[in-house]
């Protein structure tokens, strides 16, 4: 039976209770991890009702904390509830059936410390990821680099990433918006020449947040380099959030027609874009054609992002 709503979860979970047998046969499980999936991860799902079926659960394995639970409370708009999953889990001695976290789990939730700014829990957290071996992880690292930046200490997150033996583009990306997030534009600047050094592939994630520095440094230079890069690379027809960006960068640094020439190559314009040309041609005292712009916006079927 293919779940599709809570109300036919519901029934499902009700044939299984009358039927006496729980979660003792194979069948049982898989019909029991099926409504439990679709209640931690579906939009028609419940996050309480799946909380109600991990503690009906004999045996819970690390993959319903991991992969469902955990997630689902850190993805969502629970991240107190991730925290406090996790705890439980933690307990000393364990509660029966419970399993331990793994490396698995601490990425998850670090990212519900980090939107819950429990920084103080984030760093008992990388006490023990430490001690339990898990520190080298790269995707430990990358999840401690968005924790403590997201926290406002990014003199930690930089002696994670310094620390760390093996880097992806995440990582970087990561570093560098923080920096930026916290007020260090020149080293977040800095940082992204050096990645570009070392041969690392950025991403459109990576290239918004050297753009941001840019505009906060006046870096006219690297914001030219970077739509060089942008234009190899095709982002701004694929981008919005990018060529907004660069339109910023231009219009910031005095080159409103550097703004106007990513303007114009931009093909999917949203709200924020045509807002960013028009905001930067009235910087330039350009108000008639700021004016006729708004206009222009105002007969189109604009929408935000």
């Amino acid at each position: 039976m293919e779940i599709a709503t809570m109300a036919q979860a519901l029934q499902l979970h009700a044939q299984v209770l009358k039927s006496g047998c729980q979660n003792h046969n194979p069948s049982t499980e898989q019909t029991l991890s099926k409504l439990f999936t679709f209640s931690a991860l579906s939009p028609s799902g419940s996050l309480s009702y799946a909380r109600l079926i991990l503690n009906s659960l004999q045996t819970p394995n690390s993959y319903y904390y991991n992969t469902i639970m955990i997630r689902a409370y850190s993805d969502l708009t629970h991240p107190a509830q991730a925290i406090s999953l996790f705890l439980a889990a933690m307990q000393n001695p364990p509660s029966p059936g419970t399993p331990r976290p793994d490396k698995f789990t601490f990425p998850l939730v670090l990212k519900a410390c980090s939107k819950l700014r429990r920084i103080p829990l984030g760093e008992q957290l990388h006490g023990l990821v430490c001690k339990l071996g898990f520190g080298p992880d790269m995707h430990m690292s990358n999840a401690l680099i968005r924790m403590y930046s997201a926290g406002g200490v990014p003199d930690l997150a930089f002696k994670v990433f310094d620390k760390m033996l093996e880097r992806d583009v995440v990582s970087w990306t990561s570093i560098i918006d923080g920096l930026v997030d916290n007020d260090k534009p020149v080293k977040a600047i800095a940082l992204f020449e050096h990645m570009l050094e070392n041969d690392v592939e950025c991403n459109e994630a990576t290239v918004f947040s050297v753009l941001r520095a840019c505009a906060d440094t006046g870096a006219l230079s690297m914001g030219r380099k970077v739509h060089d890069l942008v234009r190899e690379k095709k982002l701004i027809s694929l981008n919005g959030k990018v060529s907004t960006a660069l339109i910023d960068v231009y219009a910031k640094c005095g080159c409103i027609d550097g703004a106007k020439e990513v303007f114009s190559e931009t093909v999917n314009k949203d709200v924020v874009t045509w807002t960013a040309m028009i905001a930067g041609l009235a910087i330039h005292g350009q108000c008639e054609e700021a004016t006729e712009l708004f206009d222009k916006m105002k007969g189109l079927d604009i929408k935000r992002r």
